[in-house]
């Protein structure tokens, strides 16, 4: 199998072309140019956005155990796929294809063994003070559209890592691979979409990281970000969420003081 062609994940559709222009992912081994990714501008990311919000209203609401059908069903395709993913995933990041392949069936391993918890999510009962009081009930939710971002060092196993406990969890993901590796990313989504997620679920975007990350970071409809990478950059994307976190604060106060604050009435 030689290099696929590159294109975006968004909505469930495949996109070869963007106005945003191009990039090129090269071959670590001799420099040569493997293919050009389309690159996610301001277009594509609103639409990304949009996307994982529609696809988390249905995912959510999708029996867990029918999720566990669905990733099982994509895992079993990533190995039968492994081959030719592991050969993608030499030649975008560069290690031994023997080791590859080890990466891309273990990913397969990790998500299904985070795909097994959505089988089983636990309510935790708390247990009444008082005879005439009904016991309390803790009940897991998911949190929401999730924004993860993955380095090129292993470009199955880190993907692997947070498709698996977001979409085991319920919530929708709008991942963007390492742009030296997106193919091996895009092969795992492939996985995913042949086995019938939803469209809107699982999002893949590529292109300038500084400004994929700030958008979706600083976007409303992201309720959480899992980032691995650099010390340095996980600082800087660390502070765009604790600044958003803080304004999102503040204008929750301000509404409840809108809402809930009613003037005097005058005598």
């Amino acid at each position: 199998m030689s290099y696929p062609q590159l294109k975006l994940l968004i909505d469930g559709e495949w996109i070869a072309e963007t106005g945003a222009g191009t990039l090129s992912v090269t071959n670590p081994a001799d420099g040569s140019i493997l293919a050009k990714a389309p690159i996610a501008g301001d277009a594509e990311l609103v639409a990304a956005q949009h996307a994982a919000a529609r696809g988390f209203e249905t995912w959510s609401n999708t029996l867990p155990l029918e999720r566990f059908r669905i990733i099982t069903r994509a895992t079993a395709l990533l190995r039968e796929r492994a081959p030719q993913v592991a050969r993608i995933l030499t030649l975008e990041q560069g290690k031994p294809l023997a080791e590859a392949l080890r990466e891309v069936s273990l990913s397969a391993d990790i998500i299904d063994f985070m795909a097994e918890e959505a089988k089983r999510m636990p309510e935790r009962n708390i247990p009444p003070r008082l005879a005439n009081v009904l016991t309390q009930t803790v009940k897991r939710v998911p949190v929401g559209p999730v924004a993860a971002f993955t380095p090129w060092n292993f470009p199955a196993n880190l993907p692997a890592r947070k498709l698996g406990g977001a979409l085991s969890a319920g919530c929708s993901v709008i991942i963007k691979p390492a742009e030296e590796t997106p193919a091996t990313c895009l092969e795992i989504a492939r996985a995913f979409m042949d086995a019938g997620l939803p469209a809107g679920v699982l999002n893949v975007v590529v292109g300038d990281p500084a400004h994929i990350s700030d958008t979706l970071i600083r976007s409303e409809l992201i309720a959480k970000v899992s980032f691995t990478g650099s010390t340095r950059v996980g600082r800087l994307l660390g502070q765009v969420a604790q600044r958003k976190h803080s304004a999102l604060a503040v204008g929750e106060r301000v509404h409840r003081r809108r809402n809930f604050v009613r003037p005097l009435p005058r005598h």
